[in-house]
């Protein structure tokens, strides 16, 4: 008896399901997705139990027609591909022909619809991809309520993040089609609160003012470069920090050269951008990954050479969005005060004789040997143990409490583990519309960037998968404020603070790696160097 056998239907539906639908986001991006590419200028999103009990997507677009309704729940229907050649020249969002019939197969789903030619539309449900009843319906552009997801798939649920990551994950997808298309209003609501509400607007730059305020879109800064079909729009700055977007043809995706590139020609320490590409369609492929999120350029070293002269360009000016270019541009450095290497005055016996090499490296002379050290990493491990051991043993209550305005999957995180967050020493109360108040901070990191921190923290819980695990939550924030205040590269660093960092450096717990698990140092005998040269 042979051992292969065609799989049945259920199953390859379920398979099918899997490769596009992941999580509630998946559910709620290709909708959206379908509703963009249906033109419709206002999509609604609704969510009940992060997604799982209910995703509801209402938009006013051109609707679909009676004959159209059950074709779109079967494999490989699509109305945006007619032939081999727009395989390679996709300008449409959803394009594979799989979203619906794939979502149907892990849920059960309800479509209202009605084609803007047509005087009846249609209402249709379906469970698990079967076809449950049908009835004629009068509505405006279309309505598809998702429920009870992966109901047949009890594994695929259970390995879902805990529910705030959930709703962080839908939030952050919408938000990315609100950048990704302006043009269009868009709302929100989880479990029947608000998150986001955005009418239409005319630019880019209007819709950063819409979704992270208007204090931080001041402080960005805006290149643009054009050559033929393509365009390049970059907005960076300290207001997007720990935040970067790259857009392909108004399609999110995560390429990460094109990271890279940024990385190398705007001089960029951390992520802080948001970048727009756009090319003519048959010069990129988005059809490497179901999800749609990895792309392949013809021609990527046309994108790179862009973002190298759209950097040497001079920046626009947010605060006016006058397209006068500026003559001149200055970046005023944030100042973040350190935590002091020591706590007593040490007494050191010699000072030692160190090269330095790079941004951050020393090599140290040994009377045996040398020392290979990379200073942000040791201060960064000496002021982990620090902060990890002061935390809730002295919290300070602040004379002026901190308001802080957070994104709003960065809020949603923070408003529902307040309680984690105050065992921590850290008492925040909800501000309302996507902003908190800072009260009271572990006495250790009060004089630190807090806005920072408190985003830091969020990016921290949204990574946890299930409940948060206060221990681990607790070393991830220590070792997030430890890395903003402690020495960086490029630091100027004398022979007294080397001499203060060895010694610090042996009292901790593990002198050998930073918090991160990065090494700090190499040791290199005499006798080993000697056989480099055979002697």
């Amino acid at each position: 008896m042979g051992k292969i056998q065609i799989l049945s239907e259920s199953i390859v539906g379920k398979i099918a399901a899997g490769e596009v639908v992941e999580r509630p986001a998946s559910v709620v991006k290709e909708l959206i997705e379908n509703s963009i590419d249906a033109g419709a200028s206002s999509i609604s999103v609704y969510i009940k139990k992060s997604g799982i009990a209910e995703i509801k997507v209402i938009d006013d677009g051109e609707g679909i027609g009676r004959e159209d309704v059950l074709l779109a729940f079967q494999r490989h229907a699509t109305s945006k591909i007619k032939d081999e050649k727009d395989l390679v020249r996709i300008s449409s969002l959803g394009f594979r022909g799989e979203a619906l019939y794939s979502i149907a197969q892990v849920s059960k789903i309800k479509i209202t619809t009605q084609h803007r030619a047509e005087n009846i539309g249609t209402e249709a449900y379906f469970v698990a991809g079967k076809l449950k009843w049908q009835k004629p319906a009068i509505t405006e552009g279309t309505t598809i309520e998702v429920s009870d997801l992966f109901f047949n798939t009890p594994v695929r649920r259970k390995f879902l993040r805990s529910p705030y990551t959930e709703k962080a994950n839908i939030i952050e997808v919408v938000q990315n089609y609100c950048l990704a298309f302006p043009e269009i209003s868009f709302s929100l609501f989880i479990d029947e609160e608000e998150i986001l509400n955005l009418p239409e607007s005319e630019t880019n730059y209007e819709r950063i003012c819409q979704i992270f305020g208007l204090e931080t879109a001041e402080t960005l800064k805006i290149k643009a470069i054009s050559e033929g079909d393509y365009k390049v729009e970059i907005f960076w700055g300290e207001g997007l920090k720990g935040r970067y977007k790259v857009f392909v043809n108004r399609r999110y995706v995560r390429e990460q050269s094109i990271v890279n590139s940024i990385y190398k020609a705007f001089q960029l320490q951390q992520p802080q951008f948001i970048i727009f590409i756009t090319l003519p369609p048959q010069d990129v492929d988005f059809n490497v990954h179901p999800a749609k999120t990895m792309v392949r350029f013809a021609n990527p070293q046309k994108i790179h050479n862009l973002i190298f002269k759209v950097a040497e360009q001079k920046h626009i000016s947010t605060s006016s969005m006058v397209a006068e270019e500026s003559s001149h541009w200055e970046v005023i450095p944030v100042s973040n005060e350190q935590i002091p290497i020591f706590l007593t005055e040490p007494v050191f016996n010699r000072e030692p004789e160190f090269l330095t090499l790079g941004n951050s490296i020393v090599v140290i002379k040994e009377t045996d040997g040398v020392i290979f050290l990379d200073y942000h990493a040791a201060h960064e491990r000496i002021n982990f143990e620090k902060i990890l051991n002061g935390m809730k043993e002295m919290v300070v209550r602040l004379v002026f409490p901190v308001i802080v305005d957070l994104a709003a999957e960065e809020y949603i995180l923070i408003k529902e583990n307040l309680s984690t967050l105050d065992d921590l020493g850290i008492e925040i109360d909800d501000f309302g519309k996507n902003s908190i108040i800072v009260r009271a901070l572990p006495d250790i990191i009060q004089k630190g960037d807090i806005a920072g921190i408190i985003k830091n923290i969020a990016y921290a819980i949204k990574e946890d998968i299930g409940k948060v695990d206060f221990t681990d939550l607790k070393r991830k924030i220590a070792a997030t404020i430890a890395c903003h205040h402690s020495l960086r590269a490029h630091d100027k660093i004398n022979s007294i603070e080397i001499k203060t960092l060895l010694q610090e450096l042996e009292k901790t717990s593990d002198p050998e790696h930073c918090p991160h698990g990065r090494p700090i140092k190499k040791y290199f005998p005499i006798d080993e160097i000697k056989k480099w040269f055979l002697r």
